[in-house]
């Protein structure tokens, strides 16, 4: 990498010595990121690999295939083979960098997996939850623009999308006029213009030469802001209209999809790309999922949908669900806010969590990861710039708009801020860039950066532990005729997540619970709706298939069989797609 880089994004070099390939011989070590920075894609793919290694009962890495440029996706499994085989396990799935220019979205996903490894069998709560569920991890949905940003002269905001080719400007021809690196110095920054007086829309500030002010009614100005580095390259009179992609992956998904005269970022159809499919087609074969993370920057909230107004309404009983989680989730993470996107936010049609909660029924959040920071003493406060390239734009009634200026220059000591340099322009002439390193504005330094990560790793084991866990208590039976019996046996789940949730219900998504008797004939079966007044929902058809509405979550449901045995013991099966199997032996008595 070149030299003028950031500081964070340090070279994938340092990786290479953590990687040496052991004999069979040699025990293999887990290995030690360092999560004060933010790391290459290449070398996320390459700890996932030496996880693999070093955990082999634990961790398996597949690619679930290619991106659009040929690139492998790939997911991180853990789960203890021991205790149960993946798919028949309550599940987990966490994403991240689905935008790729949110890099520590993907390290936050790195962090999670390093803490659950090194921390299985020495904490119990994490021991438990990787015993008797299943993770599943993409740290990288964008892996190609996410290395691109890395690589090449990026911005805070670019490059954002898949590098899915898109004619932005309909002139015919795709990805051809975007931001450009006019002084060579690796990174895509601001560009003004000095011009004489009465020629310009802004004005130098004179507290501060790197800021430019809007103009007071009756001012003359002597600058123009010409806005991020870029000259016009079609010859259309516009600069960087169209720049690789523009196909939001995260407007790509199935459910509540919209096409792009609605919602600038959409593809021609769902699922068009590459990376969504992937995830999407994998979904359907794993709905043991019940719990999505996917992690985005920045802004500190807690996202859930409906992401659009247009989306059928909640049921009371699932927003119980993501009421629960959401609000634990803002104790664990001080400053985030827990929102619903449309209402609170911003509308956003087929996004990830919506696509998994309406296709898959499982309860999904985005983590807007960092945000704004104060520092205990109020002196100093950082406020990321209103729009990416432009400067720092005090606002009219204090000085908090100097602040991020501050913050660079007391904290980081001029590190963020590159300052103005005369350059010359193809179309411009004589103009001066500098602004903002891509590192700045949606990500914290990198001594901030691990709380942040693992304030948020707790929230995905706090979602992991609360995927459905259901037991039996102890049933009623009592005998009812020559070799007849009546059974009723409650069921308990422990955790918030129901083991069905309302929509699957509602829309018919999968199948909901079954219950299942052997070493006795079904007569009848039921869910008893008062235990105390024998009232029970019998079921009509096929009582030997007793199909349940799940288990709410911190609730219970009781299942009634009328059995025909000639004595001794019968077995209760239960098997839910998102709570997993389990039986229990009940004696006639």
């Amino acid at each position: 990498m070149k030299t003028q880089r950031p500081i964070q994004l340090s070279a994938i070099a340092l990786a290479c010595a953590l990687f040496v390939t052991p004999s069979f011989a040699d025990s293999v070590k887990a290995p030690q990121p360092h999560f004060n920075r933010v790391h290459h894609n290449k070398e996320i793919v390459e700890y996932m690999k030496a996880y693999a290694a070093a955990y082999p009962n634990l961790v398996t890495v597949k690619s679930l295939g290619k991106t659009a440029a040929g690139t492998d996706m790939w997911m991180l499994t853990i789960n203890n083979e021991k205790t149960g085989k993946a798919g028949d396990k309550p599940a987990t799935y966490v994403d991240g960098a689905i935008h790729a220019n949110e890099a520590q979205a993907a390290d936050t996903v790195l962090y999670t997996i390093d803490y659950i490894l090194k921390n299985y069998g020495k904490l119990d709560k994490i021991t438990e939850t990787v015993d008797r569920s299943t993770l599943y991890f993409v740290p990288s949905v964008s892996p190609d623009s996410r290395a691109k940003w890395f690589d090449e002269p990026a911005t805070a905001s670019y490059p954002r999308s898949s590098p899915w080719p898109f004619d932005d400007d309909r002139d015919g021809k795709v990805d051809e006029d975007g931001p450009v690196d006019i002084n060579k110095d690796g990174v895509i920054t601001t560009m003004r213009k000095k011009v004489q007086m009465g020629l310009g829309n802004r004005k130098l500030d004179p507290k501060d030469p790197r800021v430019l002010l809007p103009l007071e009614p009756g001012e003359l100005g002597d600058y123009l802001l010409l806005g991020q580095e870029g000259f016009d390259q079609d010859g259309d009179g516009l600069m960087g209209e169209d720049s690789v992609g523009y196909a939001d992956p995260n407007r790509t998904w199935g459910y509540d999809w919209a096409p792009r005269y609605i919602q600038n970022g959409a593809t021609d159809y769902p699922l068009q790309i590459p990376e969504t499919r992937s995830i999407a087609n994998w979904a359907l074969d794993h709905l043991e999922v019940s719990s999505v993370i996917s992690f985005h920057n920045s802004g500190r909230m807690i996202l859930r949908g409906p992401g659009s107004p247009t989306q059928t309404p909640v049921s009371a009983a699932d927003n119980r669900t993501f009421d629960y989680l959401g609000r634990e989730g803002e104790k664990m993470m001080p400053g985030y806010s827990y929102m619903i996107t449309w209402r609170d936010l911003y509308t956003a049609y087929g996004s990830t969590t919506d696509h998994f909660y309406g296709v898959v029924g499982a309860f999904g959040f985005v983590p807007e990861l960092f945000g704004r920071v104060m520092d205990d003493n109020n002196i100093i406060r950082f406020d990321p710039a209103p729009k990416v390239g432009d400067p720092v734009r005090p606002v009219q009634t204090g000085p908090k708009g100097y602040d991020q200026l501050k913050w660079n220059d007391m904290l980081t000591f001029g590190r963020q801020f590159i300052p103005f340099k005369e350059a010359n322009h193809p179309q411009y002439g004589k103009i001066e860039i500098g602004g903002w390193r891509q590192d700045t504005g949606r990500m914290p330094e990198g001594w901030m950066l691990e709380e942040e990560t693992h304030r948020n790793a707790a929230f995905v084991l706090l979602n992991a532990m609360n995927v459905p866990k259901l037991r039996f208590l102890e049933p009623t039976v009592k005998k009812v005729g020559t070799n007849l019996y009546h059974v009723e046996l409650p069921l308990i789940n422990e955790r918030a997540i129901p083991s069905v949730s309302s929509i699957v219900i509602a829309n018919k998504l999968h199948r909901v619970d079954l219950a299942t008797v052997s070493h006795g004939k079904v007569i009848s079966s039921g869910i008893v709706r008062n235990p105390y007044t024998n009232q029970i929902d019998l079921q009509e058809h096929r009582p030997e298939r007793l199909m349940v509405n799940g288990v709410p979550g911190f609730g219970n449901t009781t299942l009634f069989f009328l059995v025909e045995s000639g004595g001794g013991d019968i077995v209760v099966n239960y098997d839910s797609i998102k709570g997993g199997k389990l039986s229990q032996k009940v004696s006639l008595k």
